[in-house]
């Protein structure tokens, strides 16, 4: 009885811990390298590893990208963490829809992971690649007041943790839109056009992210990474770059604009 009273402890200590695991809800001790989530539902995310198109980070042939005529680009490419399939959409809409918060450190997670990949992508070109800063786009007041919070703040809040990267509100949104969901592609690119402007304080803003880097980048572009929760068609994304392109375009600033966004549909 001794013995157990003293080993007891030390074995409770040293056992994995058990828990429901977040997506499934079945118990699991069984650790992964996203907490929360048993190693079933863990091997079953759809991760995008190997995009196929280099532009828009879609794991599969991409019309969008090739498609002649198409507007402007102003962000150089976006990369996702999973591919959009039925588990990942309940996965986002627990979070984005029913306020389900355990989910967001979950997809931030999922989101860091991808960063990591995009980092190492780009750094085998160019071993001095770094992000400056961290935004997001923003959500209109209706869906602020809907939601209680904008989805892409807090995924970007939480990658700029895990990066160290610092984050700032650079981009406001000038109009409400309707659900992006329910419409065509073409119906989409219309709408975010002149969707979003430039917060009045972005040019300041800029001055102190270009003094406050080293002064090896000091003749470098000012990098930027948006983070969104979904890419469909990237209108909300290139409407995004182009109000930071703008603002560089300002000032003389060199600029490149980069995308990050948890799922790829």
């Amino acid at each position: 009885m001794i013995w157990k009273s003293i080993l007891d402890p030390i074995h409770r200590l040293l056992a994995p811990p058990v828990s429901n695991c977040l997506a499934c809800g079945r118990m699991t001790n069984r650790s992964t390298q996203i907490h929360g989530i048993c190693r079933d539902c863990y091997n079953g995310i759809p991760w995008i590893r190997h995009p196929r198109c280099r532009t828009c980070g879609r794991h599969m042939g991409c019309p969008d990208c090739t498609r002649a005529g198409g507007h402007e680009r102003f962000f150089i490419c976006n990369r996702s963490a999973v591919a959009y399939n039925p588990v990942m959409r309940e996965w986002l809409g627990q979070y984005k829809y029913r306020g389900n918060e355990r989910y967001s450190e979950l997809l931030i997670m999922m989101l860091g992971q991808a960063y990591v990949g995009m980092k190492n992508e780009h750094r085998r070109a160019d071993s001095q690649w770094t992000i400056d800063v961290i935004t997001c786009v923003p959500v209109s007041t209706i869906r602020l007041q809907e939601r209680g919070f904008n989805q892409a703040e807090v995924l970007g809040l939480g990658v700029a943790g895990l990066s160290q990267i610092p984050f700032r509100r650079l981009i406001i949104r000038e109009r409400h839109t309707d659900k992006q969901s329910l419409k065509n592609r073409s119906d989409r690119i219309r709408d975010m056009m002149n969707t979003f402007e430039a917060d009045p304080d972005i040019i300041n803003s800029i001055r102190n992210i270009i003094e406050s880097r080293h002064r090896s980048r000091v003749n470098s572009p000012l990098r930027f990474l948006v983070i969104d929760d979904i890419y469909t068609t990237g209108s909300t994304i290139n409407s995004c770059a182009r109000v930071l392109w703008v603002a560089g375009e300002v000032i003389g600033q060199p600029m490149e604009i980069y995308s990050l966004t948890w799922a790829r549909s």
